[in-house]
């Protein structure tokens, strides 16, 4: 099972445990902000960064949701996968990201670049020249 795999496993079973814990009433807000944490815990060297894209992902594909309540739909997890691809220095080839998400990765890591570890910085980077973000 690779990192992206084990990331939407997760987020099932936090989906799970929620609508389990609170029978009728999922809280989708809830649940998403506990799904976007996981990047920070599946990503030690690059906490901030992962933070962000967390941040970045629950604001603008949950809060902006014709109903959040209800979320995270499947292609907003798809999303979320492809962001931990990004976060790992790989590219999910599923052209699932949008050129706006790509910009705004490009920002995040403009911002935290002197902290990364250079390899990653270099396969990010690479990413974000091949899709034009930057």
């Amino acid at each position: 099972m690779n990192d992206c795999e084990k990331l939407i496993a997760d987020a099932h079973r936090i989906i799970k445990h929620e609508r389990a814990e609170n029978a009728d009433h999922y809280d989708g807000l809830k649940a998403c902000s506990k799904i976007a944490d996981l990047l920070p815990r599946n990503n030690p060297a690059i906490i901030s960064i992962a933070r962000q894209v967390g941040d970045y992902w629950y604001s603008t594909y949950i809060t902006s949701a014709a109903e959040p309540q209800k979320e995270p739909s499947e292609e907003n997890l798809d999303k979320l996968s492809a962001m931990q691809n990004f976060l790992e220095g790989i590219d999910d080839e599923n052209q699932i990201l949008s050129q706006q998400d790509w910009q705004e990765l490009a920002q995040i890591i403009r911002f935290e670049a002197e902290d990364m570890p250079l390899e990653l910085l270099s396969s990010m980077m690479s990413l974000i020249v091949e899709h034009d973000a930057l």
